[in-house]
Order: structure tokens, then sequence, then C-alpha cells
């Protein structure tokens, strides 16, 4: 899932580019505007990780994957976007509990559940996670059991949710961020290029 700039916002940041034809230079306008699209990026991932930070019960440490800058506006492209991490996350990411043999988490804030026959463990690599016996299987999910491996252990398996961002990060909140980030554009790239021009009329 991507959050993009609307087809009005990008009309909006060329009308801003040739209001400065005249004070400078075609390469000087791109850097600045490609720097502006860049910074209202970068202050739009906070509105997204507030947003999820709200509803869910994450760790600081996934929260930083849930959005990212891709792709980063250039002087050649003048392009760029906010990129959503529709990966599962592993239960590990919600702050689980172990209670007796089960595993207690609450992914959505208030709403604790509890994954029976349920562990947490340190691997050998230092690698923290939930787990239980049994694997997943396509288009059933995770399936409990005593299987072997080829070493004659029974199979371990980590536990994962399916993406909470694709709820998380519905229609709403999109609608909002690109709200924001067209404001915060436009702002920013006439900010960064008045500011060129302010500097270069000071060293005359």
């Amino acid at each position: 899932m991507k959050i993009e700039f609307t087809q009005e916002k990008r009309g909006e940041i060329e009308r801003i580019q040739r209001e400065f034809r005249n004070s400078l230079s075609p390469n000087e306008i791109l850097r600045a505007t490609a720097q502006g699209i860049n910074s209202a990026l970068s202050r739009s991932i906070p509105r997204i990780n507030k947003r999820v930070k709200t509803a869910y019960n994450i760790k600081q440490k996934y929260l930083s994957r849930v959005a990212v800058i891709s792709p980063k506006a250039n002087s050649a492209t003048l392009w760029g976007g906010i990129k959503i991490n529709e990966n599962r996350l592993p239960v590990f990411a919600f702050k689980p509990k172990q209670t007796g043999s089960s595993i207690s988490v609450a992914i959505h804030k208030g709403k604790a559940v509890a994954i029976r026959s349920a562990f947490i463990a340190t691997m050998a690599n230092g690698h923290v996670g939930v787990f239980s016996r049994g694997r997943y299987i396509k288009r059933a999910g995770f399936v409990p059991g005593r299987e072997k491996t080829d070493k004659g252990k029974v199979r371990i398996t980590e536990l994962f949710t399916a993406s909470p961002f694709t709820m998380g990060i519905n229609k709403e909140v999109a609608q909002d961020v690109q709200q924001f980030m067209g404001n915060e554009v436009t702002a920013r790239v006439r900010g960064i290029l008045t500011a060129r021009v302010n500097k270069l009329a000071a060293q005359r």
C-alpha cells in the first residue's frame, strides 16, 4: 500500500516552481523542490505511527517499520511517496505475556486474547519470539501438532499475526495523511525556495 501526493498537489508544486524562475536557476529549483517533497514525507511518518500506536499495542522497534519513504524524491524525478509495510508481524511485537502454558497478548489495545500451548523463547542466535508446536499451512493458517522434523524433533514454529496495518491504515487514515502531506509539501517547497532567494540576495 502506498500513500502519494494527489495530481492536484503536483499542479500546485509546478505553479510554485514557475514563480521562482526569474530568481533561481532550473537546477536550484529542482533541488529545492526535491528537498521540500522529502521533508513533507518525513513529517508525515510520525502522523501514521501515532495513529497506529493509538490502536495497537505495538513495540517501538516494530512501529518504526510500519511506514517508510519509498521512493525518495530527487531532482531528476521530483516524486516520492510513503510505503506501508503489509508484511505479517510476529506476535512478540505486541508485548505478549506468558501465563502458564498460554500466551496472553493484546494486539488491539484493550482486547487481550489467549494463545494456548504457546511460549516465549530465545533462539540460539538471540532472536526472541512466541512459539508453538505445529506449522503454517497455506490457506489454513497455523495448525498445531507434533509433526517431527527431519532430525526427529517436534516442529516448533514462531507465531505471526496477519498484517494489522492493512486494517489500521484504512481509507480514512490514508486520506488524512495524504491531506497533511499535501499541505506540508506546498509550504515546504515554497519556504525552501524563498530561503534560497533571500540567501542569494544577501550575498549581493
